[in-house]
């Protein structure tokens, strides 16, 4: 074989080899760092402020906005649908589950997450009903903005979001706390 074909050779197993790296090593590993992004998105706790942003908007009234906003909130995974009362500037969410057949601290947890981004996202929600399948839980505007400083500043950057509404949701007794001002049931 002379030079030039040892050359092409090389340079085709060279080829192959970094096609094997990319299709069996760096695709897989990008794949699983997606989905577990995506997992990581259904608990209060890991959920990450700016998966939601986009659904920043000054007017409850944009249907399928509040919907998508709700669609991507943890808890999205027992949701049924969504009704708007405009006049009452209001929403309601629906679950396909009754607050026994969740997580207590999860259910806990989500309302004062899911609460906070939605009155932080959409400036004119004044009141959210979340209505399950054995009770109703109406959380209202005053209530949750009452437990934050420069609530408007919440959403600006993601290490205020985390230090100000993620991580005090660590502490059981902050949570059982808020959820005891906020709950209108």
């Amino acid at each position: 074989m002379s030079k030039l074909g040892k050359w092409i050779f090389g340079l085709f197993v060279l080829g192959l080899i970094l096609f094997a790296v990319v299709q069996f090593v760096v695709i897989p590993k990008q794949n699983a760092a997606a989905e577990q992004y995506l997992i990581d998105q259904r608990k209060p706790l890991t959920h990450d402020l700016e998966y939601i942003k986009p659904y920043k908007n000054p007017y409850m009234g944009n249907a399928s906005n509040i919907t998508q906003l709700f669609r991507h909130l943890p808890l999205h995974d027992t949701l049924q649908d969504f009704e708007l009362k405009s006049d009452d500037l209001a929403v309601i969410v629906n679950f396909n589950k009754g607050t026994t057949d969740i997580n207590q601290q999860l259910l806990n947890q989500s309302l004062i997450y899911n609460s906070t981004a939605a009155f932080a996202l959409i400036k004119n929600l004044e009141k959210i009903e979340y209505h399950f399948l054995d009770k109703t839980i109406e959380v209202d505007r005053e209530s949750i903005e009452s437990h934050y400083d420069r609530f408007n500043k919440l959403t600006e950057s993601t290490d205020t979001w985390n230090e100000k509404v993620r991580n005090p949701l660590k502490k059981d007794e902050y949570v059982e706390g808020f959820i005891q001002s906020i709950k209108n049931e």
